[in-house]
């Protein structure tokens, strides 16, 4: 296994979650279709991280990723769905988890969620919305949010077991 100790390496891991993040968010702003999935992916990239317990370091990428993608991705709204909820969540989950017990760890995680997508939906909730989900009544919008939130924090989790199983051994390998 790789010393995650030695900066060098801490460096270009960073640096390379970084760019795979900012790939996935610079898909989000050009595609017309799957514009959630990229930004979804762009934060499971810290999930690595994270997994190793090396949360100074996820929280260093996260805040390069999201200033770099002020600056390469085209409008500056394409960023705000990873700076206010997708970027972080990750890191939100990861603390709240390791600091709490099973059932009040997700309701914790649960009200994270609702507060960054309340945050989404003032904010940038056009960049997300098609014309479907922007016409909407607000209850039907909420219900969908809560399912989401349950997909996503599964799909998730599952998503750190794939890199454990599977990624893990040729990154830290």
């Amino acid at each position: 296994m790789r010393d995650l100790s030695k900066k060098t390496y801490q460096i270009s891991l960073g640096a390379m979650l970084s760019v795979l993040a900012l790939i996935a968010l610079y898909l989000s702003a050009i595609l017309p279709a799957g514009r959630i999935t990229f930004y979804f992916l762009s934060g499971i990239f810290l999930a690595p991280l994270l997994f190793e317990r090396q949360l100074r370091i996820a929280v260093i990428v996260y805040i390069a990723t999201s200033l770099l993608s002020l600056l390469v991705l085209p409008g500056m709204v394409s960023s705000l769905p990873y700076i206010l909820l997708f970027g972080h969540y990750g890191i939100g989950k990861f603390l709240i988890e390791e600091n709490c017990k099973k059932k009040r760890a997700y309701l914790l995680k649960w009200i994270y969620y609702n507060i960054s997508i309340v945050l989404v939906y003032f904010v940038c909730f056009s960049v997300l919305a098609g014309e479907w989900l922007a016409g909407l009544a607000w209850p039907w919008l909420f219900i969908l949010a809560q399912v989401a939130f349950v997909i996503y924090d599964y799909v998730y989790s599952y998503m750190i077991l794939l890199y454990h199983k599977y990624l893990r051994r040729a990154l830290m390998g």
